[in-house]
């Protein structure tokens, strides 16, 4: 890459800290979940889909993670979702919780 670098052109200006975390996260972001539920619908009629959960603490803060696999995509990470108001109630990330959690997005 050091190589290209005398190619680039004099005007070229990088991307400032707020477009790396902001406009272009947003973009890898998106072009990342399109290529991943692609791969994961691919052959899904075939192969089906599995639906995977787990309940995690980081930092205090619980998480519900919900994963799928397919046929073509072994593991996706579809959301993280913050259970901290579940919790707050007395809740606790039990199997219906999580399962609670899967169904809307299946």
């Amino acid at each position: 890459m050091i190589k290209n670098a005398r190619f680039v052109p004099v005007t070229y200006v990088p991307p400032s800290r707020k477009d790396i975390g902001g406009r272009l996260l947003i973009e890898n972001y998106n072009i990342h979940m399109t290529e991943t539920t692609s791969k994961l619908l691919q052959d899904a009629e075939l192969f089906g889909l599995t639906a995977m959960g787990d309940g995690a603490t980081i930092c205090k803060y619980p998480l519900t993670n919900v994963l799928f696999a397919g046929g073509h995509e072994h593991q996706a990470l579809i959301d993280v979702i913050d259970s901290s108001n579940h919790m707050a109630i007395g809740g606790v990330k039990d199997a219906r919780y999580i399962a609670s959690k899967i169904m809307p997005l299946m």
